[in-house]
Formats: structure tokens, sequence, C-alpha cells
């Protein structure tokens, strides 16, 4: 933390606490007293205290995650006072052009399947925890689909990304602050051209910042995922053309978040940080909560 904050990096703990409040009172007390230990050190400004809630968490009841985040936003103010609130959400629904008036028949049907499959995101559920105030920043993710999909349904992926996001601040813009997260992330080099970097850029940083996200979370610095790392740089680490477009970002005043895992960096944590200081505004540290 202390390298983080000397490199004029802002930073939020990573704390998801699904499982300390899971697991009962006694294991989220245990969590939180961490965070309140390390929400006091300099240049921290925020916890992020769920990791796409309902999707994959074992969460799948609305009345049970609004509890969640009525006890749990509660105590998290107490344990970490001044500092931000950040809960971050997958939204399916929002992949599925849904500020279209005359929405494609196929992209109704999507969306209603995916209500079908995640009910507890459904978007008036969103609503619903948004509504309860334990989060001063949401961070959503719109889950984009396949550009092959987006074709058939007659539209292009920056159209699709609009809507989701034209959606996003329409629906919560006067609830919470709202910050975009985008998965830029491939392994080992970065495969793609200067073309198809600036297609992933313009969708998934630009765009959101025209329709009137705050930030966007460039998921992830470095991360084990499904057997393979999941990175944006490339090993070494060594730069690409997708960093470069966040680097370019970064100097015209955009604001970016990534994470790192101060247990698992690629060279060193100092290292890496310098490198994320060079595209980065904020950083996500992992916390050992769960």
């Amino acid at each position: 933390m202390v390298e983080a904050h000397r490199l004029g990096l802002r930073i939020w703990l990573e704390a998801d606490l699904v499982r300390p409040w899971q697991d009962g009172p006694a294991r989220l007390h245990a969590a939180l007293r961490t965070v309140h230990g390390l929400a006091r050190e300099p240049g921290v400004v925020g916890v992020k205290f769920t990791e796409a809630l309902g999707y994959a968490d074992g969460l799948t009841v609305p009345g049970r995650i609004g509890r969640f985040l009525t006890e749990v936003g509660d105590a998290l103010a107490g344990a970490a006072p001044g500092r931000l609130r950040l809960l971050d959400l997958a939204v399916p629904e929002l992949s599925c052009l849904p500020d279209d008036p005359a929405r494609p028949h196929l992209a109704t049907v999507a969306a209603a399947r995916l209500r079908g499959r995640y009910p507890q995101l459904a978007i008036d559920h969103v609503h619903d925890y948004l509504r309860l105030g334990a989060a001063d920043v949401a961070q959503v993710a719109t889950l984009p689909r396949s550009s092959a999909t987006y074709a058939g349904w007659g539209v292009d992926d920056d159209t699709a990304q609009r809507s989701a996001w034209s959606a996003t601040v329409g629906y919560w813009g006067r609830l919470v602050r709202l910050y975009a997260r985008a998965d830029l992330t491939h392994p080992g080099a970065y495969p793609g051209d200067a073309d198809s970097a600036a297609r992933r850029l313009r969708g998934a940083v630009d765009v959101p910042l025209r329709a009137g996200a705050e930030a966007v979370d460039a998921w992830t610095w470095r991360r084990p995922y499904l057997g393979w790392v999941a990175r944006l740089a490339d090993p070494g680490p060594r730069r690409n053309l997708l960093w470069d477009g966040l680097v370019a970002r970064h100097g015209a005043g955009t604001r970016l978040l990534t994470h790192l895992d101060p247990g698992a960096p690629e060279r060193t944590v100092g290292a890496d940080l310098a490198m994320i200081a060079t595209a980065c505004t904020d950083v996500y540290l992992a916390v050992g909560v769960d």
C-alpha cells in the first residue's frame, strides 16, 4: 500500500464480504476488523465488497441479497468511515439492447432467457438493491454477447454497448456513482492488431464513459483464471497495443482502475505497481478476508 500511495494511485481494498457474511457473525466481524485496520492507511479511498454479486457467489434469492446488502453495507460504513463502498455487479440482461424500443425479437427472447437463468439479477431487482443505500458506487459489467450474435440481431458491438450503458445510466445514475467493468484480458501475448485493440478499447472504455460512467475497471492486471492467466500487459510485464491504448487514455484524463493481488505479482509488487500507474489512476489491492 505504501508503494501504491507513493506512486499516486488511489487505493481500493478488494475484500469480498459475501463468504464471511454467509459463514456467520463471528467470521464477518473478523473480516471487518481486517478492513478497518487497512482502511486507515494513506491513499485508501474505498472498499470493493462484492465480486459480481448474485452471479456465482451462492446468493440467488433477492430477499437474501437485500439482507446481505443491508447488514454488510451498514457494518462496512462503521468499519471504514469516510471510505466509499463499492458494489460490483454483473447484469446479464443489459447485453440485450435494453433501451431499444424496437428491440429485435431475438434480443427480447434472449433477455427473457437471461432473466429466467438469473432472476436475482433482473433489472428490477438490481434497482431494489441499489435503492437500499448500501453502496456509494456500483461497478457494472454488461456482459456483452459475441459480435456474431449482435450481427444476427442487426446491430454492431458499439451499438449494443451504447444501449447497455444508456440504460444503466438511466436506471441507476441517480442512485449511485457508476463505474464500468470490462474484461480486456488475454492469455500470453496480446494476439490482436491495432484495429482490434482500438475496437475493444472503444467498446469497453470509451462508450461507457461517454454514456456517463465515471470510471472504467480494466479487468484485470494478472489473475489465474480457469487454467490460464488472464492479464492486461504481456508477460514480463511488457506493453502491448491494448496497454498502450490505456496509457494514452490515462494521459488524456480518463479514470481507469485495475486489480493487483500482492500475493501473485507478475514480477514484483513494486514493479507491477509502477507499470500500473502509467495507465491507471486507481488500483484494487486484494485483501485476504475469505
